[in-house]
């Protein structure tokens, strides 16, 4: 993290718990669904929680979507506005993975609006259609965004908290969702808790910073680095956590990273089991007719990708296969070659075959990936050793050394450099190329 980035979270921070102490911290909470209309009924396909941390220096929420098909933890929770990160659910429709912003938790209503006043956020047209009356004063907006989607909201006129908003939702080929949110409770917390919630929200964003994420990522797995990050705070933010609203948040958090410590454990065992031993022989047919054999890349350094290679569904980060066509083309005059084993099902059948070639041709051509792509019926994997037979995930990257060695295997993608893209990968590939030429 920076020392502009840390200063900024202090401070922020700062001011938050000297604001909470003073006056208490409200929090809102809501409920939330996603659903379809089918045969004149409404079908919920997904409930969700949001809360939002109100009154201190900048809002703070927490979205508890599906524990394990929703949004990924450290992507869940975020000061409103102010650090890339917006609340949201991740859901997988007809196999694409799909990010749905939520409408806003808290909006600015501009002073001296009356009813057809118009403002834009965000890409969203808002304009007042009811003023604000009696008790539980509450403007009430219709919003639209240029790609013809639609909002309906209730906004506190007192602390403009969201009160229930409708939203359109639009996946696979233009099918039309609902998503509704509804609050369904508002209290002020006693100044010990409020100060206690403070320090847990600026631990939480510690950690959110140091994790390096991207905010639009979808990936739920955490690399070895930011699990080793996250283990040690989860003790102090359970006990922060405690008897507050944010406690069934940390504790979702805290299954989770010691889930994938597990989860990466297994993968180091697996990996030390077979380093520096010969790699199983294997033969390939090609997605572009023709074999590959392990006989035919002796002498060269190897990297073999195990992936889907399918067009569709096909969503960030592809498989990292840019990144990876950039290192072949890097790295291809000194004795690297570059392998995609295409796991898709389609290919381990006679009559889906052609379909699954062609489907991977066209995410190449797509993809503009100029290294060989090749399928078996699994059983390089699986001697190998399939990530998803101990709760991992592909891609599997497997390094081979000129002499037939395993010198590198990971499963899972790879943090991603800004400067370097695949740093790790890299540098592996560059201490060997320096080994082969002695230097």
């Amino acid at each position: 993290m920076t020392c502009s980035r840390a200063l900024t979270l202090f401070m922020t921070s700062l001011f938050f718990m000297i604001d909470a102490q003073a006056a208490g911290l409200k929090v809102v909470r809501f409920s939330g669904a996603l659903s379809q209309q089918a045969q004149g009924e409404s079908l919920i396909l997904r409930r969700f929680e949001a809360l939002l941390l109100h009154d201190g220096a900048v809002p703070f929420f927490a979205v508890l979507d599906d524990e394990r098909d929703g949004c990924p933890w450290p992507e869940s929770f975020g000061q409103v506005a102010s650090n890339g990160v917006t609340p949201h659910l991740i859901y997988i429709y007809e196999g694409s993975t799909y990010t749905l912003p939520l409408p806003a938790l808290v909006l600015d209503v501009p002073a001296g609006t009356t009813v057809g006043s118009q403002w834009s956020v965000d890409g969203w047209t808002h304009e007042v259609t009811a003023m604000p009356s009696g008790a539980d004063a509450s403007w009430t907006i219709e919003a639209r965004e240029r790609r013809g989607r639609r909002q309906t909201l209730n906004v506190s006129a007192d602390s403009g908290s969201l009160v229930k908003a409708t939203q359109d939702v639009f996946m696979g080929q233009g099918v039309r969702f609902e998503l509704n949110l509804n609050q369904t409770s508002s209290e002020t917390l006693d100044d010990s808790t409020s100060v206690r919630v403070g320090q847990l929200r600026s631990e939480l964003l510690t950690l959110q910073a140091a994790l390096k994420r991207r905010p639009d990522t979808q990936l739920s797995d955490l690399s070895p680095r930011q699990v080793g990050d996250a283990g040690p705070q989860l003790a102090s933010l359970t006990t922060l956590a405690a008897d507050t609203p944010l406690q069934e948040f940390v504790l979702r958090i805290r299954r989770n990273v010691e889930q994938q410590a597990r989860r990466i454990a297994q993968a180091m065992n697996r990996q030390e089991q077979l380093l520096d031993r010969a790699a199983p022989e294997f033969s390939l047919n090609l997605i572009v007719g023709g074999s590959l054999s392990s006989k035919s890349l002796r002498g060269r350094i190897v990297v073999l990708h195990f992936w889907k290679y399918a067009e569709k569904p096909l969503s960030e980060p592809y498989g990292q296969v840019g990144y990876l066509e950039f290192l072949y083309n890097k790295y291809k005059q000194m004795n690297v070659d570059v392998i995609g084993v295409a796991m898709n099902r389609a290919l381990l059948q006679s009559e889906t075959a052609r379909a699954g070639q062609r489907t991977a041709r066209k995410l190449a051509e797509f993809m503009n990936l100029s290294y060989a792509i090749g399928y078996d019926d699994g059983s390089l994997l699986r001697e190998l050793g399939d990530p998803r037979d101990s709760a991992g995930q592909l891609p599997l990257w497997v390094v081979l050394s000129p002499e037939g060695k395993i010198i590198h295997y990971h499963s899972g993608f790879y943090e991603v450099d800004r400067q370097q893209g695949l740093k790790q990968l890299n540098e592996v590939l560059t201490r060997r190329i320096r080994a082969a030429d002695g230097k």
